[in-house]
């Protein structure tokens, strides 16, 4: 090499293949082990419904840092990008809380619908009853032969899923990362982590954030593990698994019809106060909207039923709350049509960079000064795995309208919700039941008679397809940007990240196999605490039928009459405003904060306390001490809060696998 000549920057594959060993298996591992009534907060992928926070990568960072050190090497930011990348992809491709909802749902189908739903799951997807079932009490060899065909369907369907995301996430990042700098507050608390440890600067803000997010969420862990512990937060009075409250009949402010719930969960101001300003002031300013109107709404007649719903009822229980019922239906509104309309209008608006990344494929200059090969292998591995994922779903019955559409709607509801959760760390509109509504075109009227292709395309399309960044598909989505950010922080190759990426989405799913199954048949799923805590035996085959209000495709049902024009108004609002904020700089309201503001788990979860605070404290640092103040004080107690709310969340699952083997 010549002399003052920069080294190449190579992939550390081995670090990045035996970190993705260690941390899938030991999360699939601590998941099936840790109590059920704690396992939505306390596992070390994905917790907490939308806030979809993840602890693993603190824990990453955490043991990095001082082992460098221990062995007298200054931790690389390029070598930490590989370790964070391994983390993230790994807690939201297998070891969160949606990390057991698709194939375990299907293979489970065995046993709970054995005369329905089973008969119209082909083997390939799940082994006949007799061997399924040997996972419930496990305790005999387990026979590979049989279990074969169907990991293998899995890990091809997962992987080129994966590769999919993967690659249309490549496409988008240096217009997200290098131009528009999209902030992924989750992103940068953990690349804090890394910066407070190279710092010269005065720790203390850190440190009091940290402990400040340890004492909250440990506390909340006593609160929710022991009995005798007193419940100083109220905790166990009112509150919601997700750490929402609400009020009951004997408050004065019962008669506020929209004060469905409130969260408690001060985690999710941290992470909002590292939002943009504009999204908090639009959810703001949408959030008093919301109180007025449905107020205004109540004495004109509807919801009526509010009064004797209380909690998360006022916001969920379909036509009579807030989220579904007339006259607004803010989950067709928000999730479906506004998610829709801020893909679409986005795409519009950037049709002279996709331009550019056609013409660099094509042999112009490269995007975001990569070379013009590396933009050639995006599209490429786009394209092939969209043939691959059609070809293995219509290879398991599905339709091919169904089939052929999939893939394409299921990345439109994941990239809206990522627009949001890029910019705020809490995704409003990508879970729960909102991207099915693109089945209507394939069945205008639902079927009388549920067969395989209506069947499989309603049960991946629910849970898959729509629940969430924890689910693989969308997973793999988020934990692309979120890499490319991280390594834009850390000045890694994006080329060398992508083909980490690739290789990484490979391997996740068959060592999520190699792992569960050896579980299963050794201690057998009846004897193991997330049995009752997950969807492996909850039945997802509501989705499949077309009478639930609660599958998602019969949404006249769910809304109390027709849905379409509340689609199309959430398209038309979103375009409006995606327009003004683009076109006019003066223009104070964005779509993120509306999509923030009348998400459903935006309502369910009661997040427009922490959307004042946090608007109510970035704008007061602002004002005070300017950006000085917001870069040395706010962010630090703000992403210190953030890490010792991760090590709460890991010690607490860690004591909780211990009291599995040894209880107390």
């Amino acid at each position: 090499m010549a002399e003052g000549q920069v080294p190449k920057e190579r992939v550390p594959w081995l670090l990045v293949i035996v970190s993705l060993v260690l941390m899938v298996a030991i999360g699939v591992a601590w998941n099936t082990l840790i109590s059920s009534s704690i396992w939505l907060f306390y596992n070390p992928g994905a917790v907490n419904c939308s806030e979809e926070f993840s602890a693993l990568p603190y824990l990453v960072m955490l043991l990095s840092i001082p082992i460098f050190k221990l062995l007298g090497r200054k931790a690389k930011g390029e070598t930490l990008a590989y370790l964070y990348l391994a983390s993230v992809f790994s807690s939201y491709m297998a070891v969160g809380y949606g990390g057991f909802r698709i194939p375990p749902g299907i293979i489970s189908q065995r046993w709970l619908n054995p005369e329905t739903i089973s008969p119209l799951i082909p083997e390939l997807l799940a082994p006949p009853a007799e061997i399924s079932t040997q996972l419930i009490s496990g305790g005999v060899p387990i026979p590979w032969g049989s279990w074969l065909p169907t990991m293998i369907y899995w890990w091809f369907l997962f992987s080129f899923f994966g590769i999919y995301m993967v690659s249309l996430g490549t496409i988008w990042s240096s217009q997200w990362i290098q131009v528009e700098q999209v902030p992924f507050p989750q992103t940068l608390a953990v690349y804090e982590l890394y910066e407070q440890a190279s710092t010269k600067r005065s720790l203390r803000p850190y440190v009091v954030g940290t402990v400040l997010g340890f004492a909250f969420q440990f506390t909340v862990f006593l609160i929710m593990t022991f009995p005798w512990f007193p419940d100083v937060y109220g905790w166990r009075t009112n509150t919601l698994c997700y750490g929402a409250g609400w009020i009951d009949s004997s408050s004065p402010l019962y008669g506020v019809a929209a004060l469905a719930v409130f969260s408690k969960n001060p985690s999710l101001a941290a992470l909002l106060y590292m939002a943009p300003l504009s999204t908090l002031l639009t959810s703001v300013f949408f959030n008093a909207f919301l109180f007025v109107a449905t107020q205004v709404a109540y004495y004109a007649g509807y919801y009526t039923e509010l009064m004797s719903l209380p909690g998360c009822g006022r916001a969920e229980c379909g036509a009579s709350g807030i989220e579904y019922g007339p006259p607004f239906k803010w989950g067709v509104v928000a999730n479906m049509g506004g998610g829709l309309g801020l893909v679409t209008m986005y795409v519009f608006l950037q049709r002279r960079y996709l331009a550019k990344v056609a013409r660099s494929a094509l042999g112009g200059e490269g995007v975001g000064g990569e070379d013009r090969s590396f933009a050639r292998m995006p599209l490429a591995t786009a394209a092939i795995s969209y043939v691959a994922i059609v070809v293995l779903l219509s290879t398991a019955g599905m339709g091919i309208s169904s089939a052929v559409l999939m893939p394409v709607m299921v990345w439109v509801l994941y990239f809206a919700a990522i627009f949001v959760f890029g910019r705020t760390g809490y995704n409003a509109i990508g879970l729960g039941a909102h991207g099915m509504y693109w089945l209507r075109v394939i069945w205008p009227q639902l079927p009388e008679r549920v067969d395989t292709n209506y069947a499989l395309s309603t049960m991946l399309a629910r849970q898959s397809g729509s629940d969430g960044l924890s689910q693989p598909w969308g997973g793999s989505l988020v934990s692309t940007f979120a890499s490319y950010k991280f390594g834009n922080l850390t000045k890694a190759s994006p080329k060398n990240l992508y083909y980490a990426m690739l290789v990484t989405v490979i391997l996740v799913p068959i060592i999520w196999w190699m792992t569960l199954l050896p579980i299963a048949y050794s201690r057998g799923l009846a004897s193991l605490p997330f049995y009752q805590s997950t969807t492996f035996v909850g039945d997802i085959s509501y989705a499949a039928n077309p009478e639930s209000p609660w599958g998602g495709i019969a949404l006249e049902n769910m809304t109390g009459g027709p849905w379409v024009p509340h689609l199309l108004a959430g398209v038309l609002v979103v375009w409006a405003l995606s327009l003004l904020h683009a076109r006019f700089a003066v223009f104070p309201l964005d779509p993120y904060g509306f999509l923030l503001t009348f998400g459903t788990r935006s309502i369910s979860e009661g997040i427009w306390v922490m959307v004042l605070a946090a608007y109510v404290l970035k704008l007061a640092t602002l004002r005070i001490g300017g950006s000085k103040a917001y870069e040395r004080l706010g962010v630090p107690v703000a992403t210190g809060f953030l890490l010792g709310y991760a090590v709460a969340i890991l010690i607490g699952g860690a004591l909780s696998v211990i009291r599995f083997f040894f209880p107390f």
